[in-house]
This record gives C-alpha cells, sequence and structure tokens, in this order.
C-alpha cells in the first residue's frame, strides 16, 4: 500500500512538472523591437518627398526656386543662362548629405565653366519646394560628410571652416573656426594672425586640433552627373 502511495505521489509530481514545462513554452516570450515614432514616420516622410523632389529637379522635370536670380527656374535653364555671371556652367559631379543636421539631405552640385570647378549649387528642400543656393568654389571646399566644410577668402590671410544654415531667400555660413590676417604697424610689413573657434578668440595650439579634427573626418562621397547615377543615389538614401 504505501509502495502505491509513493508511485501515485511521483506520478503526480511528474504530471506538475511537464505541465510547467509545457506552460513555459506557451507564453509569448516579450522581446523589445525598434518601432517608429509618430515624430519619425515624419522625419522619414519629409526625407521621402525631398529626394523624390530633387530627382525631378536634377531630371529637369520641375523647376526650383533660385535664391540667386529671385525666381523658378529648371535646372537645364539655369545652367546655359542663369543671369548670374553671364556664363554657361555644367554638373560634373554631385553628393547627397546633410547639410545642416536635420536629418533630411541636400544635394550639392559642383559646376564647372570651361572645364574648371568655379561654382557649387546647394539644392535644399524647404516647405514643399527645392531652393537653390549659390556659392563661389572657394566658399564651399573639402565637403565632410558631416555638412563641415573649409572656405577661403584673401588666400592665407583669412579663411577657415564652416556649416550651412538655410533660409527661405538666403544661405549663410556659420563661422566655426577661423583665421585671420592683419598689419600691426603701418607699413604693413609686419602681420599679426588672430585664431578663432566659435568666434571667441584661442590659441594656436587649440586652432590646429580644431583642423587636425577637421581634416581627420571623411569625406563626402561625390558621384559623376549621370541619369544612371541620379536614380540609384536619390533612391538609395531615402
Amino acid at each position: 500500500m504505501k509502495s502505491q502511495i509513493m508511485y501515485v505521489l511521483l506520478m503526480f509530481l511528474l504530471s506538475i512538472s511537464s505541465s510547467n514545462k509545457i506552460s513555459d513554452t506557451s507564453v509569448p516570450t516579450i522581446t523589445s523591437s525598434a518601432h517608429i515614432t509618430p515624430s519619425e514616420s515624419k522625419l522619414e516622410n519629409s526625407k521621402s518627398l525631398a529626394m523624390e523632389a530633387y530627382k525631378r529637379v536634377l531630371q529637369n522635370k520641375i523647376e526650383f526656386y533660385s535664391t540667386e536670380t529671385k525666381k523658378k527656374v529648371y535646372l537645364n535653364d539655369f545652367l546655359t543662362n542663369n543671369g548670374i555671371y553671364g556664363t554657361t556652367s555644367k554638373i560634373n559631379r554631385f553628393a547627397v548629405l546633410d547639410m545642416d543636421g536635420d536629418r533630411i539631405p541636400e544635394v550639392v552640385l559642383g559646376l564647372t565653366v570651361d572645364e574648371n570647378p568655379n561654382f557649387v549649387e546647394v539644392l535644399h528642400y524647404m516647405n514643399g519646394e527645392v531652393y537653390g543656393y549659390f556659392f563661389g568654389n572657394d566658399q564651399i571646399r573639402f565637403l565632410k560628410t558631416d555638412g563641415t566644410f573649409r572656405w577661403l577668402s584673401g588666400g592665407l590671410t583669412y579663411n577657415g571652416y564652416g556649416k550651412l544654415r538655410f533660409h527661405t531667400n538666403f544661405c549663410e555660413i556659420d563661422d566655426l573656426a577661423y583665421h585671420e590676417s592683419s598689419a600691426t604697424d603701418e607699413s604693413s610689413t609686419t602681420f599679426a594672425i588672430a585664431y578663432y573657434i566659435n568666434n571667441k578668440l584661442v590659441t594656436i595650439d587649440s586652432y590646429n586640433a580644431f583642423v587636425k579634427e577637421e581634416e581627420a573626418k571623411r569625406d563626402v562621397t561625390w558621384y559623376e552627373f549621370s541619369q544612371e547615377n541620379i536614380s540609384t543615389v536619390t533612391s538609395k538614401t531615402r
């Protein structure tokens, strides 16, 4: 009788253990998963709209607003008759990157005149339209993937590093760091050089450290201007 009771008790314990195992495998496992918030969804939608608009501008299918000429114009017309310097220019390369840190890319066009890299046109998507901003080649040089670049003015006497800030009718360069020379006497034979970071006077060592960090950044990828590259690059950037 005792052995029978022990047998029944053992079977009961085994039944509970088996039930627990089945229960464990049948309970859904809660795992964390990435989800898109409303703000992220809005951002992705704006990014997609921007890239589609850039693509159509580059394919000469829609106009963009030139802040230099103050009118809407097709890209081909802008290149052949932009009314700025009375020159005909050609696009030899383009890049796609976020220039101002809002997570929506801009398109940067390298323009040449007589095969020389003279100008840069930056396309920026805002308020459902594409705006174009015109720069001399020396104003945007050595462009990095984070949108920072080097600018030159007056050769070695005044140059620095900056980032763009867009407005509806114009675009300004925020100076991240720069240096400038000034004469120390009336004969202009002796010059003093002042160094600035975020518009604050700094030592040459601090400035050189900034320059070293800036030059170590990854250069932006430039693409040959072709219909195939336009379709490929604008699609993969979305």
